[in-house]
């Protein structure tokens, strides 16, 4: 049986925007795959029914797609490299539409802006979706020489950034400066677009109403500081006219029009704070009231490195809402009615990333048992059956290590954790192991399919994961460590590796070593600075220091002051201990710093700081700085990065591991 080689992934294959046309004749997917040689994705649209799923056509980079009928599809595209970049000078997209049967492409209209296509109102009516600076409503407002003078000023504008509101950059987007969420009512006859909100307001989350003759929004126009609440709006379609139906200090994460009662997910961030988990509130007499208290996660934080785009995970379809919720270390399909009952409908052994309504059925994306992504049919009677083998022969006869459940029994809690063993794994021998911290805090691992884990194992690492304290799918209290960063957490992962060690006594404990991304960057700063006892470690965009990152960071000057509970100025001592840059002096271990100046999340100058205090102590470390990556790098940055990546990481260890 063959191994896991780290190129592997090259071979992998994505799915993606998995949708659905308007009276369930068709739904659609995008499949895509890694290219190494021209270091970026390759796109290929994929459309399914009754009788089965064909392959259908070659997608443009970046495409977007969207039903527009029961028998076609928009898509954005461009005939060649010439008129791609004339459309990228004037600011516009053109969109085609793609005749299913027939295979074949027509012009459909050109739009003055960058826009998605969100919701087919009728054939003459559709919802638009764009981020724009009350500046850019000239793009299409009618008057062709007031936007070529526009054009030529943002030309001049883009040597310097005006920042006059916070966030002003965003992980993924670079500067945002200025621009709100904006959605239009586009006329397919003529081409007119219709602006539900002023230029100013900002939408948060929407939705349509089941009639499609209403939209129903929570935002707000934007001001300074981007808060976390905003008032809810009902827009009227055919009138034209925006209504506000209540204020609310509750922060909306969806609406759910439920044949004519509305309902929101919702959270009221005081016991738990903004990581709080929703629940269910109704809309009485223009207000928000409790309805149904839910209190777990409402999408999927399953953590995996086998993905590429995104999926809808929510939905209304006949009289309920359907929304897939991570609990424990798994996903399920949960369904919520009008009554107020809220019961799991479906049990997903891994990862739900998509899933649609299709006539009497639902199909779906996921990850299960150890397998990459494929598409599946799930009945009502909760029968799951694989529909596509995009990815059956690439990990043929190779060896994938199945998860063994480890846990953690505390008075108070439990911790699970796993352990992918080597091929040919023999108790009698010695193994080096790698704990690997996952990001978030408030995500999980699951017992799925994660590439840089089933690689490392691969080359006879014993590879342990855990999800300690901090981390989502038991609950608001159990994921709940604001304040505490570095220790209930650490306690946590600290007792786990204890345990694995105690349960494989052939593991080496002179040859442990530690990794993790984000809040597991964190937590290997953290780790490091307070314990020798692994011996070297790799930090991926991490954070330092909470006082810098919260002036830095996209989410700083909000995420720091909810989990680290305070601000650089009147709780500067609160912050500095819960970093690691402050025990930098106690670092022994060999550290690698990984870090994107793209990242906008975690910030380049986190890992600067920490691996500048190390060299000049003379300690031995290297950092490896990803130009133009994002925080994103090991999930979907560009297939080179990627390599480039995972070999530094590996390589590190071996170093390390042979001496």
């Amino acid at each position: 049986m063959k191994s896991v080689e780290l190129t592997q992934f090259l071979d992998f294959k994505y799915v993606a925007n998995l949708s659905y046309s308007p009276n369930h004749k068709h739904y659609a997917f995008t499949v895509s795959q890694a290219n190494e040689k021209k270091n970026t994705y390759d796109h290929v649209l994929y459309i399914g029914d009754d009788s089965g799923i064909k392959k259908h056509k070659t997608l443009k980079e970046g495409a977007s797609i969207a039903f527009y009928d029961d028998d076609s599809l928009l898509l954005t595209w461009s005939e060649n490299a010439k008129e791609k970049k004339q459309l990228e000078k004037e600011k516009k997209q053109k969109w085609y539409r793609y005749d299913i049967a027939s295979k074949t492409l027509k012009p459909f209209t050109t739009l003055p802006f960058n826009a998605s296509i969100d919701d087919v109102l009728s054939s003459e009516k559709l919802l638009i979706k764009s981020n724009l600076t009350p500046s850019d409503h000239v793009l299409y407002q009618g008057d062709e020489e007031a936007r070529k003078a526009y054009l030529k000023t943002l030309k001049k504008e883009a040597l310097y950034e005006t920042i006059e509101s916070i966030p002003y950059y965003f992980n993924g987007r670079d500067f945002v400066t200025e621009k709100r969420t904006q959605l239009f009512v586009f006329d397919v006859s003529t081409g007119k677009l219709e602006p539900l909100v002023s230029a100013e307001f900002n939408i948060e989350t929407y939705s349509v109403s089941n009639d499609k003759k209403s939209v129903w929004l929570v935002g707000k126009p934007l001001e300074g500081v981007r808060t976390f609440s905003a008032p809810l709006y009902h827009y009227d379609i055919d009138e034209k006219s925006l209504t506000l139906i209540c204020e609310t200090e509750l922060n909306i994460t969806r609406i759910i029009d439920l044949n004519g009662d509305i309902f929101v997910a919702a959270r009221d961030m005081k016991t738990y704070g903004l990581n709080q988990n929703p629940d269910f509130y109704k809309l009485q007499e223009n207000d928000l009231k409790p309805f149904v208290t839910y209190g777990q996660s409402m999408h999927n934080t399953v953590g995996s490195d086998v993905r590429y785009g995104a999926n809808m995970t929510s939905f209304v379809y006949q009289d309920k809402f359907y929304f897939v919720s991570t609990l424990d270390d798994h996903t399920e399909l949960m369904a919520f009615d009008a009554k107020g009952v809220c019961q799991s409908v479906f049990t997903m052994p891994g990862s739900i990333d998509g899933i649609i309504p299709f006539k009497d059925h639902f199909v779906l994306t996921g990850l299960k048992d150890q397998k990459l992504q494929e598409v599946y049919t799930l009945d009502a009677n909760g029968s799951l059956k694989q529909k596509t083998r995009l990815n059956t022969n690439v990990l043929k006869d190779v060896y994938i290590a199945t998860p063994e459940t480890i846990t953690v029994e505390y008075d108070t809690h439990t911790v699970k954790g796993f352990v992918l063993l080597p091929k040919d794994y023999d108790p009698s021998n010695t193994y080096p192991a790698i704990l690997n911290i996952h990001g978030g805090p408030e995500t999980v691992y699951g017992q799925v399919y994660y590439h840089e884990m089933q690689y490392w194992a691969s080359l006879g690492y014993v590879v342990l994961f855990a999800n300690p304290r901090g981390s989502d799918g038991k609950g608001d209290a159990f994921a709940d460590i604001r304040g505490r960063y570095g220790t209930i957490d650490y306690e946590d992962l600290m007792a786990f590796t204890d345990q694995v060690c105690a349960s494989y006594p052939a593991i080496d404990t002179t040859r442990l070593f530690v990794t993790g991304g984000s809040y597991g960057g964190f937590m290997t700063n953290w780790i490091v600075s307070h314990t020798d006892r692994f011996k070297a470690a790799a930090t991926q965009r991490s954070i330092a220091n909470w006082q810098s990152f919260y002036g830095t960071s996209d989410i700083g000057y909000y995420f720091a002051k909810d989990q680290a509970g305070g601000d650089p100025i009147h709780d500067r001592e609160k912050l500095y201990e819960q970093s690691p840059l402050k025990y930098v002096d106690q670092v022994k271990t060999p550290l690698l710093f990984i870090h994107s100046d793209k990242d906008h999340r975690c910030p380049m100058e986190q890992a600067q700081q920490f691996h500048t205090l190390l060299k000049v102590r003379g300690l031995h470390t290297r950092f490896i700085w990803f130009k133009g990556e994002n925080h994103e790098l090991s999930r979907s940055g560009k297939p080179q990065a990627r390599i480039k990546r995972l070999t530094e990481i590996t390589s590190w260890f071996n170093q390390y591991n042979h001496q």
